[in-house]
């Protein structure tokens, strides 16, 4: 046959099979290794497990992220400030805990599904925020923003932001977030905002 007809069912074919390929329907999980301590006072591997993103907004007890959503991974929060090492930690994956606590630090995975509504929001706490994989814009209260892409770094001081991804990929990012004093403005002291009902349980209701 004819090269232009040859080239054009080549087309076909490789677009057909672009149209087979599956689609993940979750995010990826991420594996998440513990050490401690043994009786001998030799360390041990305390834990490795794979932990699956669960969604913040879905109502009642968490259920896994589907693709779209937005994902969470509490990969740890610590007991205290600072923590104890000696006595036995307690997994907080897969349980609805505040975004923060005055009294612990927290380890946190967020995956930003394209096209979702963004969050205004504020928490009492300085929030290490590191890009893991595309880009996503940070915008604060007044309307500023700025772009981050993967390896990009933020030091949220308790200012009012949020998180657009504006693109056609999930983002992830890890947030490490630890309690601090409000921010005060002359005598006014930033209150931190009013979140959706799931981020306001308490994993003791789990």
């Amino acid at each position: 046959p004819p090269i232009y007809l040859r080239t054009a069912k080549s087309t076909l074919r490789r677009a057909n099979t672009r149209r087979q390929l599956p689609k993940m329907s979750l995010p990826p999980t991420v594996r998440r290794l513990v050490t401690g301590h043994n009786e001998k006072g030799e360390a041990i591997f305390d834990s490795d497990c794979q932990l699956c993103p669960y969604n913040p907004m879905a109502p009642g007890a968490p259920e896994p992220a589907k693709e779209g959503e937005m994902g969470f991974i509490t990969v740890f929060r610590t007991a205290g400030i600072p923590d104890d090492n000696t006595s036995p930690w307690v997994d907080m994956h897969n349980k609805i805990v505040n975004l923060v606590e005055k009294d612990n630090v927290t380890l946190r995975i967020v995956d930003f599904a394209p096209g979702l509504p963004g969050l205004m929001h504020r928490t009492i706490s300085v929030d290490f925020g590191i890009v893991l994989n595309g880009e996503i814009e940070l915008e604060l209260d007044n309307g500023v923003t700025r772009v981050m892409k993967q390896h990009d770094i933020v030091v949220q001081r308790g200012t009012i932001h949020s998180w657009n991804n504006k693109g056609s990929e999930t983002v992830r990012m890890l947030f490490v977030l630890l309690p601090a004093d409000p921010v005060k403005v002359g005598d006014k002291e930033l209150p931190d905002t009013p979140l959706p009902a799931p981020f306001l349980k308490d994993a003791d209701e789990q």
